[in-house]
């Protein structure tokens, strides 16, 4: 899709929105994600969408949305689209593997952050350092489940 849009930014306005104003709506939803307003941001992020939906960066937004808002399956499916228009991006691999970490799917948690780090091997992307950290936490939590299993006597 080129930088011009021909949907319109509401019902009650019929001009279809630049490039820059959807950037602009872009920024508007990330400050409110930030706000922790989750829902307000989601609304903007869902109408960036649907004016664009290959835009990697809406489909991560939307995920980011529905995970703060704890609907995780949303979330998976919004980070999977993400990362199938991107798949340099390392921003929706730390998501999902967020997602399944809350899920309890610690070895594919493990995989994604594993892989968002391979994204960033100098590490010049703060978020390639939290999906380190993620990793070893994820990787830790295998190993103290598998020593401490079932028929374990000895404490951990």
């Amino acid at each position: 899709m080129t930088t011009e849009s021909k949907a319109t930014v509401s019902k009650n306005e019929a001009k279809p929105l630049s490039g820059p104003e959807m950037l602009e709506q872009a920024t508007e939803g990330f400050n409110l994600f930030q706000d922790g307003r989750f829902s307000e941001s989601l609304a903007i992020f869902e109408a960036l969408s649907a004016r664009d939906p290959t835009e990697p960066y809406f489909q991560t937004a939307l995920g980011a949305c529905h995970l703060a808002l704890e609907d995780l399956d949303v979330a998976e499916s919004y980070f999977n689209r993400a990362i199938e228009l991107d798949p340099t991006d390392l921003t929706p691999f730390v998501n999902r593997g967020e997602v399944y970490l809350r899920l309890g799917k610690v070895m594919e948690a493990a995989r994604d952050f594993n892989h968002a780090v391979s994204l960033d091997p100098q590490g010049q992307d703060p978020l390639s350092a939290r999906a380190r950290m993620l990793a070893a936490a994820a990787l830790e939590s295998v190993e103290d489940a598998q020593h401490s299993g079932p028929g374990s006597d000895s404490p951990a």
